[in-house]
């Protein structure tokens, strides 16, 4: 309920900040072929995510079908808008990874990763563009944006403390499923090449992620530098991903007209980009995710009827 007043405040905040008769000309500007782009390339982002699920949970000599790790990333999406909440998503992704053989204590901590992932993709990114972020935002902006990446690096450096032979001595191996969960993370710590793929899958979901944003901006007519335009999006997407708001309404369509009110985008065009992007990203999880989750569960249904054929056989 509280979620859904912030939501609905900060649509009417923007709303009595617009011109209707220019926002019904932006409306005019929605093209067919510019969703079905943006469509494809949710898309890819969706699989790029389940390539990051699998390199995460196949570690430990696990092997998830790729099928199952989209099926997984997918069923987590749909659970994010069915619940309203990003908790939801994590709840069904854990128990679903349980349910395919993976210990709780390494699922969960692979969930934690995979969200962590995302954000550093965003900061990366951040980092990438910062020089030009400097010259289009306010300082305190920026001062604010360098504090997050700080927090980010510092977190993550106290985090490696774990990996030292004392820490590990007196506090990990204390406890069987910490010291479970450590060995996870270690695994994962160790092989250079896992994390460099694991990183590009990151990267590469959220440059898909921009090109349906990009292509949904340009089909409105708007003008604007394109390497602005690129600083902007990390900053936006963060902001847009904090879970305030009723399945993320509202919270995201303020990021994007502040976001791309700095590159000079009217509001109207920003707020109608927001909520294509919204529309485009909810009907992707929903055409890619029924169907794979109907198979996988008649794949299920197979699986079982053989191994109950199998056993009568035995008999």
């Amino acid at each position: 309920m509280i979620k859904a007043l912030i939501s609905l405040a900060i649509i009417v905040v923007l709303a009595m900040r617009m011109d209707m008769s220019t926002l019904k000309d932006v409306i005019g500007h929605v093209h067919v072929e510019y969703w079905l782009i943006a469509l494809a390339l949710m898309f890819l982002q969706i699989l790029a995510l389940a390539l990051r699920w699998s390199l995460l949970i196949n570690v430990h000599g696990h092997k998830m079908d790729y099928g199952d790790s989209v099926r997984i990333t997918l069923a987590s999406l749909l659970a994010n808008y069915l619940f309203i909440t990003s908790i939801g998503g994590i709840i069904v992704r854990v128990a679903l990874a349980v349910q395919h053989g993976i210990s709780w204590v390494q699922s969960i901590a692979a969930t934690t990763l995979d969200r962590l992932m995302t954000l550093a993709a965003l900061l990366i990114l951040t980092i990438v563009f910062l020089p030009i972020l400097f010259g289009i935002v306010e300082r305190e902006i920026f001062q604010s944006t360098l504090a997050a990446i700080f927090t980010f690096v510092l977190a993550f450096g106290v985090f490696s403390l774990i990996f030292l032979k004392n820490v590990r001595r007196h506090l990990i191996f204390s406890h069987r499923k910490i010291a479970v969960g450590y060995k996870y993370l270690r695994s994962i710590g160790r092989n250079h090449n896992l994390i460099a793929q694991i990183v590009t899958t990151s990267l590469f979901a959220q440059i898909a992620y921009f090109g349906a944003v990009y292509i949904i901006t340009t089909s409105t007519g708007a003008e604007f530098p394109l390497l602005y335009f690129m600083a902007v999006l990390p900053m936006i997407t963060i902001v847009a991903s904090l879970p305030l708001g009723y399945g993320g309404w509202g919270i995201r369509e303020g990021a994007f007209v502040y976001g791309l009110g700095l590159i000079n985008i009217p509001i109207e065009t920003a707020f109608i980009i927001s909520v294509q992007i919204g529309l485009i990203s909810m009907i992707a999880v929903l055409v890619a995710g029924i169907p794979a989750l109907m198979n996988g569960h008649m794949q299920l249904s197979l699986k079982k009827l053989k191994a109950s054929h199998a056993t009568v056989k035995s008999r």
